[in-house]
């Protein structure tokens, strides 16, 4: 999630309680060189482009603020809520995660598997991403079955 998303401003638009201060704030950020801004009478906002940068943004923020504390009014956030997007193939469901693990552990000779594993051990826990700490429970258990069948096999 992107950083303006995350406080609120993925919409980037303004409230306004008047179509007077509206047109008033458009009129005040276009000699700001604010242009991309456009009013939406019926909602009384003015909107910016999606496509604005956070440092753009950040700055038509703070022009907006000082003009409002300049007529005696204060800035509010506001939430929004909208519907969570489809999962990504980065989040696929965890018997696919299992298998694909699973595939990926096979194929690793036990020398290069045990080397995987030091080397996942020899971080520690908070360090490593949930996919190393899923491949580093996994190479435990296969190392530890390997040498199980290893000892059955000479005793």
């Amino acid at each position: 999630m992107r950083r303006d998303e995350l406080y609120g401003v993925a919409s980037k638009s303004i409230e306004l309680p008047s179509e007077e201060l509206a047109e008033e704030l458009q009129k005040h950020l276009k000699d700001r060189r604010f242009d991309g801004a456009t009013y939406d009478k019926a909602r009384k906002t003015i909107r910016f482009p999606d496509g604005m940068n956070p440092a753009e943004w950040s700055s038509a923020r703070s022009t907006i603020e000082k003009w409002a504390r300049g007529r005696n009014m204060e800035v509010s956030e506001s939430m929004k809520l909208q519907p969570k997007q489809e999962p990504t193939q980065a989040s696929m469901d965890s018997k696919e995660r299992e298998a694909e693990l699973k595939k990926k552990l096979d194929a690793l000779a036990p020398e290069k598997a045990e080397e995987r594993y030091n080397y996942l051990r020899s971080k520690s826990i908070s360090e490593l991403t949930d996919a190393e700490y899923e491949e580093r429970l996994a190479l435990a258990q296969t190392l530890s079955s390997r040498s199980k069948a290893t000892k059955d096999s000479k005793g």
